[in-house]
């Protein structure tokens, strides 16, 4: 009964690799199944879009897949989300505690380190962990950070770089952090998007960088890029996935949500494509053997670090502040 129709899917601060395998993979299978027209957007960051189309009463998305899990826990405080009907989504296949009332927590993604290897091979010196990329005395040279605090590890770094230990990190000392990254300031280049983050490496803007493991894994298998990754300390969270109150066509998004589930074929190209597990299901799909390095998964989940999604939501505004206006005046805020 959705032919014809048409279903946007909101990727919020997806990269092009998430954007490629939603659209490739379950989006494909389910506008072949539906006879929907398919599409997709996306904002970064916060809620303040939603909040702002549902005020219009003009809600464009079907989906909506936060960029943080904090971003989801604000749209539930202020009540921008419908419930999960489980009477069409089976939350039953998933893993405990990866859902909840109005969310799937889905594809788990990673800020890590990467870096040019024909500079520094594998098989000597190399960088391994994300607190590396402050290291300019070992790794000399520009090194590319995401122009946000959040989700790709700037913050965290510069503190572990500076000697907090991995689980002291929350809550952040983000002025100890804006000095630490104060001492590699003329080093930096700054990405605002994942495959930008690749490019830069490409282009040899910089010659170490913290990026996502998808766009990097992409760079690295679709097209040879001479690049290793290091899964040390590396920062991760959810990708969750929602519908918004007001959505056009609520059980068509409902109906999405279960092909997400149980589209295995779907799940099975998606990881293959992007390096990222779809949905946490029970019974989870194979990770194919040439894909499990650039996977947040087994051994290299083994030192990764928990986004604390509670600190952020409560302090992200306060946070952007002080990060937004050191990047601009390099001065420590007071």
């Amino acid at each position: 009964g959705y032919s014809g129709e048409e279903f946007l899917f909101n990727g919020a601060g997806h990269s092009g690799t998430l954007k490629g395998g939603i659209m490739d993979t379950v989006g494909a299978a389910f506008a072949k199944k539906t006879g929907v027209k398919m599409a997709f957007d996306t904002f970064c960051c916060g809620i303040a879009k939603l909040e702002a189309a549902q005020q219009g009463g003009n809600v464009p998305w079907e989906i909506v897949a936060f960029s943080t899990m904090s971003d989801l826990r604000l749209a539930q405080k202020a009540g921008l989300l419908a419930k999960l009907d489980a009477g069409i989504v089976p939350v039953d296949k998933l893993e405990p505690a990866t859902y909840d009332d109005t969310a799937i927590y889905g594809y788990p993604y990673a800020a890590v380190v990467a870096w040019n290897a024909k500079k520094w091979p594998t098989s000597g010196k190399h960088p391994t962990k994300i607190d590396d990329v402050l290291d300019t005395a070992t790794f000399p040279g520009k090194r590319c950070l995401y122009k946000y605090p959040q989700f790709g590890g700037t913050l965290e770094a510069a503190l572990l770089a500076d000697g907090v230990p991995a689980d002291k990190l929350y809550p952040l000392d983000v002025k100890r952090a804006l000095t630490s990254l104060n001492k590699i300031r003329d080093d930096i280049v700054w990405w605002s998007s994942g495959s930008q983050g690749v490019q830069q490496l490409v282009s040899g803007a910089c010659d170490i960088a913290l990026v996502w493991n998808g766009p990097i894994s992409e760079a690295i298998r679709a097209n040879d890029a001479p690049f290793a990754i290091g899964w040390g300390h590396a920062i991760w969270d959810y990708t969750p996935v929602s519908i918004p109150k007001g959505a056009k066509n609520e059980k068509a998004a409902q109906t999405f949500l279960r092909l997400m589930i149980e589209d295995r074929a779907a799940q099975e190209q998606f990881v293959k494509q992007t390096a990222y597990v779809l949905m946490p299901l029970k019974d989870q799909v194979a990770i194919p053997a040439d894909v499990q390095p650039w996977v947040l998964a087994g051994e290299n989940a083994k030192t990764a670090i928990r986004e604390n999604d509670e600190y952020y939501m409560t302090h992200i505004d306060d946070i952007l502040k002080q990060f937004n206006s050191w990047v601009v005046s390099g001065q420590i805020p007071q």
